[in-house]
């Protein structure tokens, strides 16, 4: 297809990306799961067209109170100062490690959380419920906490699909007290990109289970 147009065995390109990466070592190499997805849809060049499938951000909750507005969405939002002007984002959540960078780290204006989820098996954070819980939290306060100040965030990675889409899975379980399955099938018709790959669904099922123990043990 042309321009904009993703083919039809763009889950065929992604899949084959993440196998050879599976195959060579432990995690998914979510950085090129990215590009790959990129590539398959004509967007890994600035000024193609953006089918509505792999939008560059999606609005996927507003705060009640405040009206401010957590969006999910790729790279190329978190460097271009006129999008990011246009949806009045200034608070930034990374999940990108060496494969992206913090544009706008150095503007007073701009306010950061280094965020890089897809290493979280890396840290042996998260091996009971209480870590668990340890390394979500700095997410739900950032994300809490501008939000319930008026302010909106972007949460993002290389293509808003993969590491982004399951910090916004998990701020969705958040937020509004869902389970994971719920919150995947709500995060990914706001954002259809959204797809927790490799070892994300195992993080996410950690994520309910803490969540329900720590309900459990507050009743």
């Amino acid at each position: 297809g042309g321009p904009g147009v993703a083919p039809s065995n763009a889950n065929d390109v992604t899949s084959a990306a993440m196998a050879a990466a599976a195959a060579s070592q432990d995690e998914v190499d979510y950085a090129e799961a990215g590009r790959q997805l990129l590539a398959t849809v004509n967007l890994q060049d600035e000024g193609l067209g953006t089918p509505q499938r792999y939008s560059a951000y999606n609005a996927i909750w507003k705060h009640p109170e405040s009206g401010a507005i957590l969006y999910c969405g790729n790279a190329d939002t978190a460097k271009t100062k006129k999008v990011l002007d246009a949806i009045g984002v200034r608070r930034i959540v990374f999940c990108q490690t060496s494969d992206g960078a913090c544009h706008f780290e150095r503007d007073p204006q701009f306010k950061y959380l280094k965020y890089p989820i897809g290493m979280w098996r890396q840290s042996d954070s998260c091996e009971d419920d209480a870590g668990t819980l340890a390394f979500f939290k700095p997410l739900f306060d950032f994300v809490e906490g501008e939000t319930s100040a008026g302010n909106n965030v972007l949460i993002h990675c290389l293509a808003g699909a993969h590491r982004a889409g399951t910090a916004s899975t998990a701020c969705l379980m958040h937020l509004c007290d869902l389970g994971r399955v719920e919150a995947t099938k709500i995060a990914k018709k706001l954002r259809p990109a959204i797809d927790p790959i490799g070892s994300f669904p195992q993080l996410l099922e950690k994520l309910e289970a803490a969540r329900e123990a720590a309900r459990a043990g507050a009743s």
